[in-house]
């Protein structure tokens, strides 16, 4: 008895490499090609796992990867509200491997689709990792660091933030689609601020986890700044998050200043920049330890180049 129990603890120790257990992960990096998941195990099943800079903290998988993987629902849930549109989820707390280490995460999960092209995604701020770089492409001669304190907000949002009109607005990146995505109030704010107005009709785009919401362009008479990086194609969520009505539809008079924003007991705005502000740099970097988030950059080309 005592031989066959020495035999088991062998395989199991086999299984799993006894260096994997005292692997620090906090130490190392975590780095990923934007749009393109990395690979992961949970609960011992391979999984492909999508490192987004816009997704929200909870790591969430597909419907039918928690069937495969055997999740089942504890007593937290939580519904995520986008627009007009509930989403339920169950969570479960479950073990991952990557990197040679190991750790558990509450996990969240539906019958639903939340991703195309990975099983599950992810904020890069929710893994044990103290940096995490995404990389949109190689780093090549000209590009240079810019960089900028890095805010979590709560558990939705991990990026930077930005000031208009003298109210903070949390900013996200998107690597999803070329638009700068804003919350309504937000981009009454930003219109009021830079002299913005509204150009062409409503139309719907992807916000997050495969759900669409309306949108309409923001046109700047001046143009709004994140740091050096000047942020373009700006569309407004103008039915969710506060209300756009005071927006204008044509070109404000430059002489008048008109300031409605109430910042008393003004919810949080979120910004997610996309594309046609970020595709030219090369990488993100978010150091949690030192609080810096880091875009490597050329020189921004001219609007439309």
């Amino acid at each position: 008895m005592k031989l066959t129990a020495f035999l088991a603890a062998v395989a199991t120790l086999a299984a799993y490499p006894a260096h994997a257990q005292r692997v620090d992960l906090e130490e190392l990096t975590l780095e990923a090609r934007a749009g393109e998941p990395v690979d992961i195990t949970i609960n011992d099943q391979p999984v492909r796992m999508l490192i987004a800079p816009d997704a929200v903290s909870a790591v969430t998988v597909n419907g039918d990867t928690a069937e495969r993987l055997g999740l089942e629902p504890s007593m937290f849930g939580f519904v995520y509200v986008i627009g007009s549109t509930e989403l339920p989820f169950s969570t479960d707390t479950v073990r991952y491997r990557m990197q040679g280490g190991t750790f558990r995460r509450r996990t969240a999960y539906s019958d639903i689709q939340v991703v195309e092209g990975a099983d599950g995604v992810v904020s890069p701020g929710h893994f044990p990792q103290e940096r995490v770089v995404l990389r949109l492409r190689d780093d090549a001669p000209g590009d240079r660091a810019l960089t900028y304190p890095l805010v979590r907000m709560g558990r939705s949002l991990t990026g930077t933030v930005l000031e208009a009109g003298g109210v903070p607005i949390h900013v996200a990146f998107s690597f999803d689609r070329p638009e700068t995505l804003v919350s309504a109030t937000g981009g009454r704010i930003i219109a009021e601020d830079r002299g913005g107005y509204f150009t062409g009709e409503a139309r719907e785009i992807p916000v997050l986890y495969l759900v669409d919401r309306p949108v309409r362009t923001l046109t700047l008479s001046q143009p709004l700044f994140l740091g050096e990086l000047e942020i373009r194609n700006i569309a407004v969520r103008v039915a969710d998050h506060g209300n756009a009505d005071s927006i204008s539809e044509e070109a404000p008079d430059p002489d008048e200043i008109v300031v409605t924003a109430n910042t008393g007991d003004m919810p949080r705005q979120r910004m997610y920049i996309g594309m046609d502000t970020i595709g030219h740099c090369a990488s993100i970097t978010y150091d949690f330890d030192a609080e810096v988030l880091t875009l490597m950059c050329p020189e921004q080309p001219p609007a439309g180049a």
